[in-house]
């Protein structure tokens, strides 16, 4: 009896199973073939499940939530598109049929069979497509080229506080609205309104870092103290140094200061100033622009650098010694360097409480040091001039100007390897011409009356 009980209960799960699959392929029968939407589909979060296009389409119109805005996405910035009801549609007949038309994960009966009967349940989820109006995004990319397109950035470089400043090279950009609509669009389609890409297109730069001369060693640098007190003549030194910061010499090239310098006229800002003019300070245009030339000479000769023209002044000036100065005159007398290194050398300068000039390069010799040094060779005495003056009394003597020394003088370029002086080279002889006296004597006869 026990093996009849044991049949019977497998006939009996048997019979269950027939059933419930008979059952299930009826269900499935009426899904497939009666364009129901199968269980476990969802459309934007919405359950379709048994419902038919119409009954699916209500539901989506009744129930599906209204966007507010798209966002859309590039490199570390994100931008919102508002939504307003006229610039968009959801595209729900198409949401509709296409959740009509899915069966389960494989096709075949035996699959679509177990998923209806939820003996093997089968979930997906789809979105409604969104179409936004092409004017209005048209209009709205346009608007996001002011955060996005800009020109490519070349590298270059600016002297800041006497030393050059490499500035990086940075790529352009420019948005591409066209392919960018294509891809909002493609993302709207899947339902994806947010973190759609941007297609920017990149302008890379034409000079980059690796393009620009290498300035990182400092060849030379040399200070020369400024007069606070004559803001005139400050002015036009700042000026010299606007014209000659961030100035090139490339290997070979000669320097001109008169030609980067140019003109020291009223009409390019410069103002009156002292001037040196036939060994007496006058006033003058310009007034400043020498010790601008002086320290710039001093720092060639410690760079090592040809000087091919140099003049000094008439007289002595009070910020080098005797010998290390330059004068410059427009069209007359000029300061002119040659870079006989064999790679590119940039002049940096600054002024504040003094004067500073600096040479900039790609190498250097850390174990070469340079010394200029004046040599006194002769002292030469004034003359005394003396002037008869009828309108003096005689014997009456009247200084009309002080005799000052001149000098002969001659100066040296040293050059040391650690402590051991390895070359001595004359750089110039130079001659201070003297300041004679001149003495006005009285010559009027004056009649002494006695009492």
């Amino acid at each position: 009896m026990a093996g009849y009980s044991k049949i019977w209960l497998i006939l009996i799960l048997l019979l269950q199973v027939l059933i419930s699959t008979a059952g299930g392929v009826g269900a499935a029968y009426y899904y497939y073939h009666n364009k129901k939407i199968c269980p476990g589909i969802e459309v934007s979060g919405i359950s379709l499940e048994g419902l038919d296009f119409s009954g699916a389409r209500e539901k989506l119109h009744r129930e599906l939530s209204q966007p507010s805005m798209i966002t859309l996405h590039w490199g570390e910035s994100d931008f919102s598109i508002p939504l307003y009801s006229g610039v968009y549609e959801y595209l729900i007949d198409e949401a509709v049929e296409k959740a009509i038309s899915i069966v389960a994960p494989r096709t075949g009966a035996w699959i679509e069979t177990l998923n209806v009967v939820r003996w093997l349940p089968y979930r997906q989820s789809l979105e409604v497509p969104l179409v936004v109006s092409s004017s209005y995004l048209q209009k709205e990319l346009e608007a996001l080229r002011e955060y996005i397109d800009r020109e490519p950035e070349n590298a270059s470089f600016v002297i800041e506080k006497g030393t050059p400043l490499y500035l990086e090279d940075k790529p352009g950009a420019k948005l591409n609205i066209a392919e960018s609509k294509r891809v909002i669009d493609e993302y709207l389609r899947q339902g994806r309104l947010e973190y759609i890409p941007l297609h920017v297109s990149i302008i890379l730069p034409q000079v980059t870092r690796e393009h620009l001369p290498d300035f990182s060693e400092c060849l030379a640098s040399y200070e020369t103290p400024l007069d606070s007190e004559n803001h005139n003549r400050n002015h036009n030194i700042e000026l010299a140094i606007a014209a000659l910061n961030g100035w090139i010499i490339e290997p070979g090239q000669t320097f001109s200061f008169n030609e980067v310098v140019g003109p020291t006229t009223k009409e390019k800002g410069f103002l009156e100033a002292p001037v040196l003019q036939n060994k007496q300070l006058v006033p003058g245009v310009g007034g400043g622009i020498c010790q601008v030339a002086t320290t710039l000479y001093q720092v060639a000769l410690r760079a090592e650098l040809e000087i091919v023209q140099r003049s000094c002044h008439s007289r002595p000036v009070f910020y080098v010694p005797l010998g290390q100065d330059a004068t410059v005159a427009y069209d007359l007398l000029d300061l002119k360097i040659k870079n006989n290194r064999d790679f590119p050398i940039i002049l940096a300068g600054q002024a504040d409480e003094s004067l500073t000039f600096s040479v900039f390069g790609a190498e250097k010799d850390p174990a070469r040091n340079i010394e200029i040094v004046t040599e006194e060779v002769e002292t030469i005495p004034p003359s005394l001039l003396e002037y008869p003056d009828p309108n003096l009394a005689k014997g009456v003597r009247q200084q009309v100007q002080k005799g000052e020394e001149g000098y002969k003088v001659k100066v040296y370029r040293l050059v040391y390897e650690g402590e051991v002086e390895k070359s001595r080279e004359l750089i110039s002889t130079d001659h201070y011409l003297p300041v004679n006296e001149i003495v006005r004597v009285g010559t009027k006869e004056v009649l002494q009356v006695k009492k």
